[in-house]
């Protein structure tokens, strides 16, 4: 715990230092006004659950992977595979402080465009586990970048395949053929954001994957990011 605790203040000042929090306010604030021109007032679930997804996506690859490559460079990285701190510490770390800037970013962008008219318990659950499912995601995918060049390729692969569910969302595919995207867990992700705005649209059984398929995410993500971050360690960041 003393370890964690330790990373968590390394982690919190190094953000800081890099204006990631600045950053972070910065594009919320630009996705707030954003959704304050729009002549809807407040957005159906459907819009609104987008703009908040936006929010997470945005947070969990770009931001953990500049912070990451950051740390590349300064051979941060390096130095941390002879500490006696495990891995699973540095992959805890990130997954906590960008997740709660995720949560609370995401809150605000709830807030402007559903007027504060949404479950709080739901939003909030949907919020850390979207948050967390993305970040790790980005850790797994910077750990393989070999520059910075590398990194804006992968994040267009990722945020590509992350965007494609926002077909079904919208209404542009529908019936059987809706639940392939399912597979995607930006598509889970949606779902618990469109039913926290309003918990009526979803069934019992939405709800059940909607969370369910989250946490498996949380699951796979954090052994996937283990292992890639264990890897960079041993190439040094390949």
């Amino acid at each position: 715990m003393s370890q964690l605790m330790h990373m968590l203040r390394w982690d919190i000042t190094l953000q800081a230092r890099n204006y990631i929090y600045v950053a972070n306010v910065v594009s919320t604030a630009a996705i707030i006004v954003f959704v304050m021109l729009l002549p809807v007032d407040p957005l159906p679930a459907s819009a609104a659950s987008f703009f908040i997804f936006a929010d997470p996506a945005l947070i969990g690859l770009s931001f953990i992977g500049a912070i990451v490559m950051m740390e590349k460079a300064s051979r941060v990285l390096s130095a941390l595979g002879v500490t006696p701190s495990p891995p699973s510490v540095y992959v805890a770390s990130k997954t906590l402080t960008m997740s709660v800037n995720g949560i609370l970013s995401g809150l605000a962008v709830a807030w402007f465009a559903l007027d504060g008219t949404f479950d709080w318990g739901l939003m909030m659950l949907a919020l850390a586990l979207s948050n967390t499912v993305a970040v790790l995601m980005g850790l797994a995918i910077v750990a393989r970048a070999p520059s910075m060049n590398g990194l804006m390729i992968f994040l267009l692969f990722g945020t590509s395949i992350l965007f494609i569910p926002l077909l079904p969302h919208f209404g542009l595919v529908s019936g059987p053929l809706e639940w392939v995207f399912a597979v995607i867990p930006s598509y889970a992700m949606l779902l618990s954001f469109e039913g926290a705005a309003n918990p009526s649209l979803l069934s019992q059984a939405e709800w059940i994957y909607a969370i369910g398929y989250q946490v498996l995410w949380i699951i796979i993500g954090w052994f996937w990011a283990l292992r890639e971050f264990k890897q960079s360690i041993v190439s040094e960041g390949r």
